[in-house]
């Protein structure tokens, strides 16, 4: 009985052994597909024309829009004079032009409330103007 549990055992090794071979070929060919280096088995595409994708991608990288709302700050501060830790915080995440949205949460001892503001604040848009802490975050982000 133990025999046939050793044999087992060694059988059960030796396919672990080549099922992690496999998935290290596997591995590595993907990161050759990411890379842009195409493994020797599959030809590269010389002179095809480039799909609609590759047109609207390529687009899209010359007018900078793919970069979005790309700066982040945030700033962390007591918002009560009797609570310490700086568990209050203003997080701005906005674009190169400054427009974006800034996430506020003011914790307090027995609940915390979440803001959340377009910016720039807009006359029409019917918020209140940025705080200073929240205007001190939109600064930062735009700084980064």
């Amino acid at each position: 009985m133990t025999v046939v549990s050793i044999v087992l055992a060694l059988v059960a090794l030796a396919v672990a052994v080549l099922a992690l071979r496999r998935a290290d070929v596997v591995e590595r060919r993907a990161k050759q597909w990411l890379e842009g280096d195409r493994p020797a088995a599959v030809p590269p595409a010389a002179g095809t024309p480039p799909t609609d994708l590759d047109r609207r991608v390529a687009a899209l990288e010359r007018s900078g829009a793919t970069s979005g709302l790309s700066r982040v700050a945030v700033v962390r501060y007591d918002a009560f004079e009797d609570l310490g830790g700086r568990l209050s915080f203003s997080a701005a995440i906005v674009d190169d032009n400054g427009r974006g949205l800034v996430l506020t949460a003011i914790h307090g001892r027995t609940e915390t409330r979440s803001y959340l503001k377009q910016v720039p604040v807009t006359p029409d848009s019917g918020q209140r103007e940025l705080s200073p802490e929240e205007a001190r975050a939109v600064a930062q982000a735009l700084a980064s």
